[in-house]
C-alpha cells in the first residue's frame, strides 16, 4: 500500500525497486523496534509479582481453555458471563478485549508469569506497530519513525505500563493509532475513503471499548475526519451534501460496529436484571460505589491534578509507586518532561507560525487536548494509569514536529540533527531509567501486592497433589491465583462457614488466604465457626522479610469434630 508523502524505495538509489532486497529493507526498521522492545520486555521478565489488576481481565481465559476448571470467582457485569465461559462487557466501561485478544497467546505460552508477561508484550508489540505505521506514512521517512518508536519501546512509563494495570488502558492505544492511519490515507486514496472511513471508525470503536477513556478523544477524532476527508474532497468534484454523506455515513457505521460491544453488554444485562428499572439502579449503586464524579468542586485543584499526572506518566512514579510503594522519578525526569509535554506543543506553534504544520500534528495536538479537557469532569478520580494514553501520541508528535521543523534552507545534516538529537536525548534517559527500575526490581521483587508472594502462592497451590478449596475474602489475590493455577483450584471471595464446613466434612482441605492485618483475628474466627482443629499456616512474605499475607489451611476429615457422625454432613454455621 501506498500513500502519498512517503518515500518510495525508487529514492534510495541502493536498492532497485520492487526487488526482495528493497521489499526486505522496507521492513528493517520495524524490525529493530521490535527486537528493541522484546529485549527491554524480557528482562526479569517474572517480576514483579502479578498484581489483581494486572490479570484483569485476563484471568478468564481459564474457563476458555480448559474444558475442566473449579469454581471460580469472575468479576464482570451480570449476565455478560455466556455460558459462564465466555465475557462479553467486563465492566460499565470497558469490555473483554484483553480476553479474546490474548487467547491465542494464553495457549501457545501458558497461564504462568512469563506468559502472561509475553502475551502483554504482544499487546504493547500492537501499539508499536500501529504507531510506526502511522509515522512512517505521514511524510516522515522510515528511519525516523523507527528511532521515535525505539524511544517510546526503551521508556519505563510504556515498558512498566504492561507489567501494571496500565496494560489495559494503554494496549488500546494501537486502534487508535490504526484508526488515524485510515484517516490518513484517504486523501492519498479518494477512490477508496469509504474503506477507510469504515476502518478508522470501526478501530476507533474498538478502542473505545477497551476503555472508556478512548472516548475523550471524540472531538478531536471528529477534527480528523474533517481535515482529512478535506484533503480527500480537493482531489473529487462531488457536491458538498455528496461529500458529507460520504465521510460521515461510513466513519459512523464503523463506529457503530467497533463499538457494539456496549450495547449488547448492556442489553445483556437488562436481561439479567429482569428489566430497564432494575438495571438502571445497579448502575447508580456502581457509579456510587465508584465515586466516578465525586470530584472536587474548584478547577485550580482539576488543573493541578492534571499536571500531577502528567508528571506520573512522563516521570514514570505512577508505575514506580505501584510496584515499589514508594515515590521516585526517572533520571533527568525534568527534562524529559518538557520534551514529551512541552516539545509538541512549542513544535506545533512553531510550524503553524511557519505555515508548516501538518495534519498529522495538529489531530496528535488536539487528541492530548481533547483528552484533558474531558478528564476535568472527573476530578481526581483520574490516576496515573489512565494518563498513561498520552505517551504514545506524545512520541508521535515529538517526532511529527520535529519533522516539521525542518526548514528546506538546513543542510542535510542539520536537518538530520534537528530530529536526531532530541529523541537521542529521550533515548539516553529512558535507557538510565531502565537501568535504575531493573536494580531496584532486583533488589525487592515488587512490595505489597505487586510482590512475588502472591506468584509463590500459586506455585504452592500448583504442587499440591490435592487442591483445598480457597477462599479469598480480602481483595487482591483471586485473580491471580485463579490464572497461575489455571482453574485447577476451586476458591471463592465471600465468606460461607456452611459451605466450608460441608466441604471438611466430605474430606476437602479448606483454606483461607488474608492480606489485612487483623488476620489472626480472622483465623479465629474461622476456627470458632468452624468448629475445627487448629488451621496450619503459612506466611507469604515480600522480598524484605515483611508478611503479606497467611494462608490457614483446614484439614478435612469425614469425621471431623463438628461432622454429624450419621450423615457425615455438616450441621449449617450459626
Amino acid at each position: 500500500m501506498k500513500i502519498a508523502g512517503v518515500t518510495s524505495d525508487a529514492s534510495n538509489p541502493t536498492t532497485i525497486p520492487g526487488s526482495r532486497r528493497s521489499r526486505l529493507a522496507r521492513w528493517i526498521p520495524l524490525a529493530i523496534v521490535v527486537v528493541v522492545y522484546l529485549i527491554v520486555a524480557t528482562q526479569q521478565i517474572t517480576l514483579p509479582g502479578i498484581y489483581m489488576d494486572a490479570v484483569n481481565p485476563d484471568y478468564l481465559v481459564v474457563r476458555l481453555l480448559h474444558d475442566r476448571t473449579e469454581p471460580i470467582t469472575a468479576w464482570l457485569l451480570p449476565g455478560n458471563y455466556l455460558a459462564e465461559r465466555a465475557p462479553v462487557l467486563i465492566s460499565l466501561y470497558h469490555g473483554s478485549q484483553q480476553v479474546w485478544l490474548g487467547l491465542p497467546f494464553f495457549w501457545l505460552f501458558g497461564t504462568t508469569v512469563t506468559g502472561l508477561r509475553l502475551t502483554h508484550a504482544m499487546f504493547a508489540l500492537g501499539v508499536l506497530v500501529a504507531s510506526y505505521a502511522l509515522l512512517a506514512t505521514s511524510g516522515m521517512r522510515r528511519w525516523q519513525a523507527a528511532l521515535a518508536c525505539v524511544a517510546l519501546a526503551i521508556d519505563p512509563v510504556f515498558s512498566y505500563a504492561f507489567r501494571t494495570q496500565s496494560y489495559i488502558t494503554l494496549a488500546p492505544a494501537a486502534w487508535l493509532a490504526l484508526s488515524l492511519f485510515a484517516l490518513q490515507a484517504v486523501p492519498a486514496q479518494p477512490d477508496r475513503r469509504f474503506r477507510w472511513l469504515a476502518l478508522s471508525g470501526a478501530a476507533y470503536g474498538f478502542s473505545v471499548v477497551g476503555y472508556f477513556i478512548y472516548a475523550f478523544f471524540l472531538p478531536a477524532m471528529v477534527l480528523a475526519v474533517v481535515l482529512w476527508s478535506a484533503g480527500a474532497d480537493r482531489a473529487t468534484n462531488e457536491s458538498l451534501r455528496r461529500r458529507a454523506r460520504s465521510t460521515w455515513l461510513p466513519w459512523l457505521a464503523g463506529l457503530l460496529i467497533g463499538g457494539a460491544c456496549y450495547p449488547i453488554g448492556y442489553a445483556l444485562s437488562i436481561i439479567q436484571f429482569g428489566g430497564f428499572s432494575a438495571a438502571w439502579a445497579y448502575f447508580q449503586q456502581t457509579q456510587q460505589a465508584l465515586g466516578a464524579f465525586g470530584a472536587e468542586p474548584l478547577m485550580s485543584e482539576r488543573l493541578a491534578h492534571i499536571v500531577d499526572m502528567i508528571g506520573a506518566v512522563t516521570q514514570n512514579w505512577a508505575h514506580h509507586m505501584l510496584i515499589f510503594g514508594e515515590y521516585a522519578p526517572v533520571p533527568g525526569a525534568t527534562a524529559k518532561s518538557a520534551l514529551l509535554a512541552g516539545g509538541p506543543m512549542a513544535l506545533w506553534i512553531y510550524a503553524e507560525a511557519q505555515r508548516r504544520a501538518s495534519t498529522l500534528l495538529r489531530v496528535l495536538l488536539a487528541l492530548m487536548i481533547s483528552f484533558l479537557a474531558v478528564s476535568l469532569i472527573f476530578g481526581s478520580r483520574l490516576q496515573g494509569h489512565h494518563f498513561v494514553v498520552l505517551v504514545p501520541l506524545a512520541y508521535a508528535a515529538l517526532a511529527t514536529g520535529l519533522v516539521g521543523a525542518a526548514s528546506h534552507r538546513m543542510s542535510a545534516r542539520s536537518t538530520i540533527a534537528t530530529f536526531v538529537v532530541p529523541l537521542a536525548v529521550l533515548v539516553g534517559l529512558n535507557v538510565a531509567g531502565q537501568i535504575t527500575e531493573a536494580r531496584r526490581l532486583a533488589e525487592t521483587r515488587g512490595v505489597g501486592l505487586y510482590s512475588d508472594a502472591i506468584d509463590k502462592l500459586a506455585d504452592d497451590l500448583n504442587a499440591m497433589p490435592v487442591k483445598p478449596f480457597v477462599y479469598f475474602p480480602d481483595w487482591g489475590l483471586s485473580m491471580p491465583v485463579a490464572f497461575l493455577t489455571g482453574g485447577s483450584v476451586g476458591m471463592d471471595s465471600i465468606e460461607d462457614f456452611a459451605a466450608a464446613s460441608r466441604m471438611l466434612c466430605s474430606g476437602k482441605d479448606v483454606a483461607v488466604a488474608l492480606v489485612k492485618d487483623d488476620r489472626h483475628a480472622r483465623i479465629a474466627t474461622w476456627q470458632q465457626a468452624l468448629k475445627w482443629e487448629a488451621p496450619r499456616l503459612k506466611a507469604y512474605r515480600q522480598g524484605n522479610g515483611d508478611v503479606l499475607f497467611e494462608l490457614a489451611q483446614f484439614r478435612g476429615q469425614r469425621n471431623g469434630p463438628s461432622c454429624e457422625t450419621s450423615s457425615g454432613v455438616a450441621p449449617a454455621a450459626r
